[in-house]
Parts: C-alpha cells; structure tokens; sequence
C-alpha cells in the first residue's frame, strides 16, 4: 500500500546544505525527497506524545513551587 502524495514543500537552504543533502540521499539510495520526508517521520516519531508532555509540564509546575530534585542528589549510573 503506497502513501498518496499531494502536498508540496518548498525549502531554501544555503547551498552548502544543499550539496551535503545530495550526498546523504545518494548514499542511502534515495531521492532528495523521500530522505528529507524520512528525516521528518524521524522526528515526529521521537517528539513526546500528549501523555509524556503532561508529565513534563507537571514536573516544571513542582520545579516552580520548590519540589524539584537538586541535581547533585541524583545517582549517577
């Protein structure tokens, strides 16, 4: 089953970029436009879901009213 491609993206970038977009693409076998959609999928797909967001901002809520945890009492491992 194939995705259904109607959107466009216009993107400038410094040619630098450009070129160094080219040579990735080449290297993993791909066309310019499925590494970048790729890339995007990468990213969306590592961004917190709405669950960890909430967890998140209650956490800066309690850091805000004097709960949170001084970092040098962490245990590193």
């Amino acid at each position: 089953m194939s995705a259904m491609m109607n959107k466009e993206l216009l993107i400038r970038m410094p040619s630098s970029l450009y070129e160094q977009t080219i040579k990735l693409s080449r290297k993993r076998y791909m066309t310019i436009s499925s590494f970048i959609r790729e890339l995007i999928i990468e990213q969306v797909e590592s961004s917190l879901s709405a669950e960890e967001e909430k967890i998140v901002a209650q956490a800066e809520r309690q850091y805000l009213k004097g709960r949170g945890v001084n970092w040098r009492k962490v245990k590193r491992g």
